[in-house]
């Protein structure tokens, strides 16, 4: 970190001669805005809430000097060059009399209750309780005050409804419903509620569409229960009634509004001193800080300038090459339909998206394949074809190679590769693409990149999987569609030695997607088999979900009792479509892709602000397809303090650039009027929201950042502490007010609070009376 400024020899900026007020309404239900106070992390964790809980025992043992009364906490007051400056001077207070009344004692340097400017910043509340001057932020709470009778049974209603809905996620994301049966042996003698004994035979089956594990001595207990489909229905139907309510809609709109409020009184009282913290922070700045495009699909991850360059390159070169089952060469191919090299420009291949995607997932589709040509898609972005995916290999080293060469600034990416479930060799056909050491190409080896981690994502191609069934004369179900996606890696996670190119390819992949046009019709939720499902018609987006996270959750729970890695469910979810989509991701996902339909949900839309669930979001992809960039919610959930980040998406069909997400940034900064300090705290939020590696993310974020975000390194995040703590202590006070409305204790302290701000009014007065003798009267003086 860089040495701050001594405090004697300049003075800071105009800060908070109010400091106090933030923290002795930490528990209010009150219209707040803020900057300064506690830690928090990703989602938000039990530390929160305990920091600011923490704050509350400050108030019985703070003192002041020239008797400031600012709620409980004391403070000395001075002016130095007409500039407004303050020290927090805080130390144990000493009781007289019987009525316990307070004499503070006097501050100075050397009696301890001084703090140098010089000290390093407090990520949390200090544990002396004393903070460091070079940590007295500027400040934004407004004393908003709320009268009597402020918190109503609709209040009350509304935060016992957000209660059972965060009990409901942690019981299926939060893996509170699972149930795992432990055995005890030799191996983990020590920690058997912890780890499922690795040196005992396993072994899996699928029953009702969700594989149940067993061991050899006991093929009737299933080791690890996950809630069934049952459950879950009724559970999702729940859902659908609390987010609906009428109580909890309106309170969650005025929680929302008041976020609003809070960031542009933030960004009003602050902008000047974030700026000035971001330039100190030397050595870095928004293009040397990690970014991770947590959203792009491969088959569409080159820009189509990238694309147009390799096709030309490969006709050049390789117009000879067999190409085509029938024994095709590439030139042959583009003969026959009738292109030659005066048609490889980016207009005629006709990639890039215009008006005629909007509302149309089809017209979208269609745009991956070059000239509308699906032979050219196969022959260059498909992993199955007669050269075995060897041009979609180079393709893709290609853009890998942009990344790690880090050109114009720091970034990784997660890709999709796709299983559809159609065939059960579907993931070794996969593996072998992956890991083969192809020979052709700038970088021969396996497809493989240290600033790329893999998700694949599932398509949802019921009708096509059923359709093919009736062609080939059979009734398939749901059920042979998850066995193809789920028993090859069971059997690589328990067998890996049988199955060594799957098991390998599972240690590269981070996370699994669900992607589709969520517009197409479905049928209801239900609590029918994947054996039953044999209709064409499409199953419900949460009910397919559902089966998606299930499996997972046991595989999950199966690999971490093997020491191997886990993944996270990561959907696209709220893109278009129904709604509630989100009520089924804010149950089972980690974080999702898209999400702008938040902003027709608000009881969803503060769920997903109180849990930090990430949302990979598009701007520029839903411009094209759903939404137009004017009317996207990116800048209003951002402001508002949701968990969201910037990616591309697929970067063949949406950008112009050879560098989409900087392209994709560079927008966003100008649509939506984003400062430097909101672009990196984006930017920072990919990195969270990723699956890279733990040691990687502490070089990105800093040692302590699990800690929460004010713990992340500003150095290395270039995001100054000032915003990290302005959402922490939100984030925090949210919470707060969350239980304290839930438990009916709204009014309660409601009560109290109108003594302090009484008490905080009129120190507020004094402090300007006393310092502006010679004011001038004014009418309304009275009144304040």
């Amino acid at each position: 970190m860089n040495e701050p400024r001594d405090y004697e020899e300049e003075p800071a900026p105009i800060t908070n001669m109010f400091r106090a007020s933030s923290n002795f309404l930490g528990a209010v239900p009150t219209t707040t805005t803020a900057v300064a106070a506690a830690g928090t992390a990703t989602p938000a964790t039990n530390q929160d809430t305990s920091q600011l809980l923490e704050q509350e025992n400050l108030l019985e043992s703070t003192s002041k000097e020239n008797v400031v009364d600012i709620g409980e906490e004391r403070m000395a007051v001075r002016f130095s060059n007409n500039m407004l400056c303050k020290e927090i001077l805080v130390g144990p207070t000493e009781k007289e009399g019987s009525h316990g009344s307070r004499r503070s004692k006097s501050p100075t340097k050397n009696n301890g209750y001084y703090k140098s400017y010089k000290d390093p910043p407090a990520r949390e509340r200090p544990k002396d309780d004393i903070w460091p001057e070079r940590d007295a932020l500027s400040f934004t709470r407004s004393l908003v005050f709320y009268g009597t009778g402020a918190v109503t049974v609709e209040h009350e209603e509304a935060c016992r409804f957000i209660m059972e809905a965060r009990a409901m996620r942690k019981k299926y994301q939060g893996g509170d419903g699972t149930l795992m049966h432990f055995i005890k042996n030799d191996y983990d003698n020590d920690n058997n509620n912890n780890n499922t004994s690795s040196s005992m035979t396993l072994h899996y089956k699928m029953v009702g569409g969700v594989a149940e594990i067993y061991g050899e001595d006991n093929m009737k207990k299933n080791l690890i229960q996950v809630p069934n489909i049952d459950e879950f229905v009724q559970d999702y139907k729940r859902m659908e009634v609390i987010t609906n309510s009428g109580a909890m809609r309106s309170f969650c709109y005025q929680r929302l509004q008041m976020l609003d409020s809070a960031f542009q009184m933030h960004v009003t009282a602050n902008g000047t001193v974030e700026n000035e913290a971001q330039s100190n922070l030397l050595g870095t700045d928004f293009y040397r800080t990690m970014k991770i495009d947590n959203h792009i699909h491969l088959a569409a991850a080159a820009s189509a300038n990238q694309f147009v360059n390799f096709v030309a390159e490969k006709l050049k070169k390789e117009r000879d090459t067999v190409v085509m089952e029938n024994g095709q060469t590439l030139q042959e191919v583009f003969t026959a339909a009738g292109l030659s090299a005066d048609h490889l420009t980016i207009d005629a291949f006709n990639v890039l998206a215009d008006y005629s995607v909007y509302q149309r997932f089809d017209n979208f589709n269609s745009k991956y394949s070059p000239f509308r040509l699906a032979q050219i898609r196969k022959i260059f972005l498909k992993v199955e074809n007669v050269m075995e995916g060897r041009y979609f290999a180079e393709l893709t080293k290609t853009v890998f190679a942009r990344l790690e060469q880090s050109k114009g600034h720091k970034s990784a990416a997660e890709m999709r590769l796709s299983i559809y479930g159609m065939e059960s060799h579907e993931w070794y056909n996969l593996a072998k693409w992956v890991l083969r050491h192809w020979e052709g190409g700038d970088k021969p080896g396996p497809v493989l990149s240290t600033h790329n981690r893999w998700i694949v994502q599932v398509p949802r191609l019921w009708r096509i999987f059923c359709s093919k069934g009736k062609s080939q004369g059979s009734a398939r179900s749901f059920e042979q569609m998850l066995q193809n996606l789920f028993c090859p890696i069971f059997e690589a996670t328990l067998y890996p030695d049988k199955h060594p190119e799957v098991a390998e390819l599972l240690t590269h992949i981070v996370g699994f997607d669900s992607v589709d046009d969520e517009g197409a019709a479905e049928a209801p939720c239900s609590c029918a088999r994947p054996s039953e499902w044999r209709t064409e018609q499409n199953p419900a987006y949460s009910w397919q979900l559902y089966y998606l996270w299930a499996n997972i959750e046991v595989l999950n729970r199966l690999r971490l009792s093997k020491g191997l890695n886990t993944f996270s469910l990561r959907p696209h979810a709220g893109e278009t479509g129904d709604p509630h989509h989100l009520a089924a991701t804010y149950m089972l996902a980690d974080s999702i892709n898209h999400g702008v339909n938040l902003d027709k949900q608000v009881s969803l839309q503060y769920l997903y602000y109180l849990d930090q669930i990430g949302l990979s979001m598009s701007p520029l992809s839903n411009n094209f397809l759903f939404r137009k960039i004017k009317s996207n919610p990116f800048p209003k959930l951002f402001k508002r303090g949701l968990n969201v980040t910037l990616s591309t998406d697929d970067p063949l069909l949406f950008h112009m650039s050879n560098d989409a997400l900087l392209e994709e940034y560079s927008v966003a900064r100008a649509s939506f009027d984003l400062s430097m300090t909101d672009i990196s705290e984006i930017a920072r939020n990919s990195v969270l929201q990723s699956g890279f590696e733990d040691e990687l993310k502490r070089e990105w974020l800093g040692e302590n950042y699990k800690k929460g975000i004010t713990f992340c390194d500003e150095i290395k995040t270039h995001v100054p502490l000032i915003r990290a703590k302005f959402r922490a202590e939100h984030l925090a006070l949210e919470h707060m007010l969350v239980h304290l409305i839930g438990a009916g204790k709204g009014n309660e302290v409601l009560k109290d609070m109108m003594y302090h701000f009484g008490k905080a009014r009129d120190a507020h007065r004094n402090i300007l009376l006393t310092n502006l003798p010679c004011c001038t009267p004014f009418p309304e003086q009275n009144q304040l």
